[in-house]
């Protein structure tokens, strides 16, 4: 099975430079920084640099970019490489064109000290139209690499394919595909396969995830010949981009669109997400997570069921096996006050939790419960059923929580959560839960979820971590 380097949940800053003028003007540059962590009892952190510099106007277009990734498990380190880009287009007809590429690649953790690759090439594009483009690109090269020590030259002919397509003013697809064979012996080439994701959550933020596949008919000794990243993450644009009909005719770039107005709707609302985290290459990394949740609001009562699952590996060995779970519901009354009850279920391995379960009675007030905003506080007794580190316990506990949501506009929310439970009788045995979540709406019903949670665990059992910290990003459907 060939093994994947997944960078699992990248949360990037990404910015913007354009001039000031009306018209849209012929370069644009855009970057991203981003960075991931896993803490706790499992251990792994990763982080990219990205930078794209486009230029397009009167038939000639180009762009140059650079790439780096970094990542370690456990403090070992499993992704660093490399890599710098540049191509130039001219137009010769509305569908042809003609231009020249090269490329530096560089990959530390599977022993290639460099690759070049420069060439030229003749391009068509077989589809333009608005929202979905299609090009296909070919051309000989020239290519020089040092791998495990040995360097080498050669003649290479490179076939390339892209895709676009534009969901929305905001949101967009895209793909590309290309192949470097040695002229020579075409069973010794290079495959690179990228895709993407990108929406708009405001005019200033928005959302990127970013895979790229490589695969080398001829590694160094030891190596894999695949390698697969996963990014996702958030991106923030200093001035704004352009508004959709100025954007300069679908330039390449790392950011779309335009945002839409907030609205707010009582009854049932059910939201399944998914995520995968997939790292393979030359180290093994696989992780995914599902999340289900359920509200019914009317006014008078309020019914919320949450459920919530994540696994992961790190070279076969298990590093995130967490369940969560909640039933509440609500009573609500004129003003701000509301009275509930519910149910919390606990189960994580790494944590050498077997169960905790605590049902609760609570008393509630909604200091804001506007259509766009809402923070509420919650206090009440509890009890406690757990079996940690093999030890079966129960008491009685009071819980206090605190939770707040905005919907920014119709396109982008947030939702972030606090939770404190302690042993009436030893406050020394609490525990702290936070979690925090971007949405933003790819489409009517499809949404592009980051995640972060935290666990706080101040009497763990023996030889456990007292705190766990999990950066995810999930595909989320809307019911």
């Amino acid at each position: 099975m060939p093994k994947l380097r997944l960078i699992p949940a990248l949360v990037p800053l990404v910015f913007s430079i354009h001039a000031e003028d009306a018209a849209p003007p012929p370069w644009e540059f855009t970057g991203a920084a981003g960075l991931a962590v896993s803490d706790g009892n499992s251990d792994s952190v990763a982080y990219s640099l990205q930078f794209l510099a486009s230029y397009l106007a009167d038939g000639h277009e180009a762009y140059a970019g650079v790439d780096y990734f970094h990542a370690e498990d456990n403090g070992l380190e499993s992704t660093n490489n490399l890599k710098l880009f540049g191509q130039y287009n001219r137009d010769v007809s509305e569908r042809w064109y003609v231009g020249g590429r090269g490329s530096y690649f560089r990959d530390e953790v599977a022993n290639l000290d460099y690759r070049v690759d420069a060439g030229v090439l003749a391009g068509f594009r077989a589809i333009d139209a608005e929202r979905m483009k299609l090009s296909f690109e070919a051309g000989p090269g020239y290519a020089w690499e040092k791998q495990a020590g040995r360097s080498r030259d050669f003649v290479t002919f490179r076939l390339a394919q892209r895709f676009e397509y534009q969901f929305s003013e905001v949101s967009k697809f895209w793909q590309s595909l290309s192949w470097v064979p040695r002229a020579e012996d075409l069973s010794d080439s290079v495959l690179e396969f990228e895709a993407g994701l990108e929406t708009r959550m405001t005019r200033q933020l928005s959302l990127r995830a970013f895979l790229r596949h490589r695969y080398d008919d001829t590694p160094a000794p030891g190596s894999k010949k695949s390698d697969t990243a996963v990014l996702f993450g958030m991106a923030y644009d200093f001035n704004g981009l352009p508004e959709p009909e100025e954007d300069g005719g679908g330039r390449r770039s790392l950011m779309p669109g335009d945002e839409e107005e907030a609205e707010k709707k009582d009854g049932w609302g059910t939201t399944a997400a998914l995520g995968v985290s997939l790292n393979q290459g030359n180290s093994d990394r696989f992780g995914y997570h599902l999340n289900w949740n359920t509200l019914f609001r009317d006014p008078t009562k309020e019914f919320i069921f949450d459920f919530g699952y994540h696994y992961s590996e790190d070279n076969g060995l298990t590093s995130t096996d967490r369940l969560t779970s909640r039933v509440q519901y609500n009573r609500l009354f004129e003003g701000p006050w509301y009275v509930g009850g519910g149910i919390g279920f606990l189960r994580d391995e790494p944590a050498a939790i077997d169960y905790r379960v605590a049902p609760t009675v609570l008393a509630g007030y909604a200091l804001i419960d506007s259509d766009a905003t809402a923070l509420k506080f919650e206090v009440g007794p509890s009890y406690t059923f757990e079996k940690t580190g093999g030890v079966t316990a129960d008491f009685l506990s009071m819980v206090a929580a605190e939770r707040f949501s905005h919907q920014f506009s119709e396109r982008f929310a947030v939702s972030q959560a606090l939770v404190y439970t302690a042993e009436l009788a030893d406050f020394q045995n609490s525990t702290v839960v936070a979690s925090a979540a971007l949405d933003t709406k790819v489409s009517s019903r499809l949404i592009w979820r980051l995640g972060v949670d935290y666990t706080y665990e101040n009497q763990p059992a023996a030889g456990r971590q007292r705190h766990d910290t999990l950066l995810s990003s999930s595909a989320a459907v809307k019911f």
